[in-house]
C-alpha cells in the first residue's frame, strides 16, 4: 500500500506460483484485488534456475484460473491489449483485476510488448533471449540518438517466440534477478 500512498497506481502484484511452495496462497492473493484497485498477476513458474525438477513445481495458467474460479466468479476483461503478456480477468464486483501470465503453457510472444534491461545494462528483446545490446556506452554518449535508435531496433526486432519449453532449452538457464524479470 506504500506505492498506492506515494501515488503510483496502478499497483501490480506479481506472484510466481510454485506447486507445493505457495500455491495454497493463490486465493489469498486473488482476494487482494477485491477491495483495492490492485492488479494481481499470477505467473507460471519457469525453468530459469538450475532446477532439474521445475516441472514438479510448475502450475499451468489454466490450473491457476480454475483454482480461483472455484471460489470467485471471473469475468474476462476486454480492451486490455496493452497488458502485454497477461490475460486479464476481474472477480465479479472487485475493484481490481487478476492477470494470468503463461510463458510455459501458452506462448504469448505475439502480444508481448516488453523489452528487458538486465542488471548489467544489456537490453534484450525477450526475457529469455541470449541476444542483447550493452546500453552503458550509449548512456555515456552526449547524443541521445544512438540510444533511441538502439531501443527502437530492439522493439522492432523482437523475436517471434521464445524457446523456453523446447527440448534442450534447459541448458540456457539464467537467474531472474539478472535478466530483468
Amino acid at each position: 500500500a506504500a506505492a498506492e500512498r506515494a501515488g503510483f497506481p496502478p499497483v501490480k502484484i506479481n506472484m510466481v506460483v510454485m506447486r507445493g511452495v505457495n500455491d495454497e496462497e493463490i486465493l489469498d492473493f486473488a482476494a487482494l484485488s477485491i477491495d483495492k484497485p490492485y492488479t494481481v498477476r499470477f505467473i507460471e513458474y519457469m525453468p530459469t534456475l538450475l532446477d532439474q525438477e521445475w516441472h514438479a513445481q510448475s502450475m499451468s495458467g489454466s490450473e491457476i484460473l480454475a483454482r480461483i474460479s472455484e471460489r470467485y466468479p471471473l469475468l474476462p476483461l476486454v480492451g486490455t491489449e496493452m497488458a502485454g503478456p497477461a490475460r486479464n480477468f476481474k472477480i465479479e464486483g472487485a475493484a481490481g483485476a487478476i492477470g494470468i501470465i503463461t510463458p510455459v503453457s501458452g506462448h504469448f510472444c505475439e502480444s508481448c510488448n516488453r523489452i528487458r534491461v538486465t542488471a548489467a545494462g544489456v537490453v534484450r528483446g525477450c526475457l529469455f533471449s541470449d541476444q542483447g545490446v550493452d546500453l552503458k556506452p550509449l548512456l555515456h554518449n552526449s547524443d541521445p540518438l544512438p540510444l533511441r535508435e538502439t531501443v527502437r531496433r530492439m522493439v522492432t526486432e523482437k523475436p517471434g517466440r521464445h524457446h523456453l519449453a523446447d527440448e534442450g532449452a534447459q541448458n540456457k538457464r539464467m537467474h531472474m534477478s539478472g535478466i530483468g524479470g
